[in-house]
């Protein structure tokens, strides 16, 4: 019995171990990969916000601004007239974007046009490519609406390296976070803390001179003080808008619409449950299901008509895959506004990079 006394304590001993092990072994393959971008929460007064902002932020703002934009204006002379611009942008903004601009300039050591030449330049430039679907609950086996958003935009190798995901709480506003750049204040593709979430797509325009707040800055606007598609709506009908532009919205509840905006007029195709609702760059009214207009609206219609019923979150991404611009879909997203859940993939050609998912409920406390 003394002889098997050392045999069972070491057989204990290595079950033990071997249980850890396993154990270590398990914990190691569930922990989640990293979010694969920066995560920055603001929040407070606009003051606060820029402060925030220019802390977490202020190095990349600057290298930002002067790489990404000594490129994007192609000589000295279209950056001094995006830079006047810009300064007639000023006086249309809400006071606390206003205030916050002014803020942002000061702490990271820029002219406050060239803050504001961050917000407006999308209104100032010619349209780029980026493709959107929304499904309803119908639509997936399990039963969950979603939102499947490409964003097309020339890099120059430096925007597909900068994305970060903004988590913004201001003063007696709605939460929202948005998938942006260091320095841009305003929503290209964002959901609220009510699950309103929305991105917009670029369509042919003339140019104007300012007569509106920057596009970016109204989409902020509509997250900021709006739970529903139709309060975004109502929004969008009653404010003035600068710069034709296609949105989709989609709602916690499942409600979707693609509201095609110009600055004489707003336009809405709304959803139903047995289709998906699309929404690429050309304004088609209540026309949904004519082809030839659009390469990636077509493919997206068909694929998704073929598949409705099974579409879950790895279909939309593989849609998102097919409907690609390469090197210029800079943001690849799913969102699911009932459940606050973004799967996000980003980089040159992000579609083939891998999604990653963050829960937001947290960030929205």
């Amino acid at each position: 019995m003394r002889r098997l006394l050392p045999s069972l304590l070491a057989l204990i001993v290595l079950c033990s171990s071997c249980a850890r092990s396993e154990v270590k072994r398990l914990v190691t393959a569930a922990a989640p990969e990293p979010f694969p971008v920066p995560i920055v929460e603001l929040r407070g007064s606009p003051a606060d916000i820029a402060a925030a902002h220019a802390r977490q932020l202020g190095e990349p703002i600057r290298n930002l601004f002067g790489a990404y934009f000594g490129r994007y204006f192609e000589n000295a002379l279209q950056r001094n007239m995006a830079m006047l611009a810009a300064t007639a942008f000023e006086g249309k903004l809400l006071p606390e974007h206003r205030a916050e601009v002014i803020e942002l300039a000061h702490d990271v050591g820029l002219d406050e046009r060239q803050v504001m030449l961050g917000q407006c330049f999308l209104d100032l430039s010619e349209m780029t490519a980026c493709s959107t679907i929304t499904l309803p609950a119908s639509a997936s086996p399990d039963h969950v609406a979603r939102f499947g958003r490409n964003l097309d935009f020339p890099s120059f190798d430096v925007a597909d390296k900068s994305t970060v995901l903004m988590i913004v709480h201001p003063n007696d506003h709605y939460a929202f976070a948005s998938i942006a750049w260091p320095g841009m204040m305003g929503v290209l593709s964002g959901m609220n803390e009510h699950g309103l979430t929305l991105a917009n797509m670029e369509v042919d325009r003339g140019r104007r001179m300012p007569t509106a707040m920057p596009y970016t800055l109204l989409y902020r606007t509509v997250l900021e003080r709006c739970k529903t598609v139709d309060e975004a709506i109502t929004l969008l009908q009653s404010t003035p808008r600068q710069t034709a532009n296609n949105l989709m919205l989609m709602d916690a509840a499942g409600g979707r619409a693609v509201v095609e905006i110009t600055p004489e007029s707003v336009t809405v195709r709304r959803g139903n449950e047995v289709a998906a609702l699309i929404s690429t760059n050309h304004q088609r009214g209540a026309d949904a299901d004519t082809g030839g207009r659009c390469d990636r609206y077509d493919y997206l219609h068909d694929a998704a008509a073929k598949r409705f019923g099974r579409i879950d979150v790895a279909s939309v991404e593989t849609m998102l895959g097919h409907v690609g611009q390469g090197r210029m879909t800079l943001q690849s997203m799913v969102f699911e506004p009932v459940n606050r859940i973004i799967y996000l993939a980003t980089g040159e050609n992000a579609p083939t990079r891998g999604y990653h998912e963050l829960d937001l409920t947290a960030y929205f406390h």
